[in-house]
């Protein structure tokens, strides 16, 4: 009975959430992205790159990052008065073609107030065993003040099915850059 009640739960979620398993062709990585502000920004003279707090840098993202800034004018610095801190998450999760395919994974808790929590399962005995993989993932920038206020927040949430954070970073973080200290409504995004 209980394997019953797992399978409901599971194909319920599956249903739930297959309009975002849709593939853009030609893409490599697509999702839904938005940006908001949150405080006053005033001009960004100079800013910092960090990571959350507590976290480990990631000397691939932060280039990646930099050199965006670079890209569209921004100067970068250690003694900056803002910081730009990233934070990326990624688990293996479902199929392309949209059969059933989930992740199990979580993250509790960032200095941004993310809570993200994944759950998953995959059925391979429903479509054989030829099913590819994809990568699931959620990147966020967040500017803060020097007291740590936030300020500023792009996150971008999607699929791609190619490995590796800066892989995902490379495509994701100028498009959130684009749009630093700017508010956009939730939009589709295809890489």
């Amino acid at each position: 009975m209980r394997v019953l009640l797992f399978l409901a739960l599971a194909l319920g979620i599956a249903a739930c959430g297959a309009s975002e398993r849709i593939q853009a062709p030609g893409a490599d990585v697509w999702g839904k992205f938005e940006t908001n502000v949150y405080g006053d920004i005033g001009d960004i003279a100079a800013l910092r790159v960090a990571p959350p707090e507590g976290g480990e840098a990631d000397t691939d993202i932060e280039r990646i990052i930099r050199t965006s800034l670079e890209r569209r004018g921004y100067t970068h610095g250690g003694d900056a008065p803002l910081t730009l801190r990233y934070m990326i998450h990624s688990t293996l999760t479902d199929r392309g073609d949209e059969g059933l395919g989930i992740a199990v994974g979580a993250s509790v808790g960032s200095s941004s107030g993310v809570n993200e929590i994944g759950f998953g399962l995959d059925l391979p005995f429903l479509s054989g065993s030829d099913s590819v993989r994809q990568v699931s993932f959620l990147f966020e920038l967040a500017l803060e003040d020097a007291d740590g206020a936030l300020l500023w927040r792009g996150r971008a949430t999607g699929r791609t099915h190619i490995s590796g954070d800066s892989r995902i970073a490379r495509p994701v973080a100028p498009m959130l850059l684009d749009r630093l200290g700017r508010e956009t409504a939730p939009r589709r995004f295809a890489k």
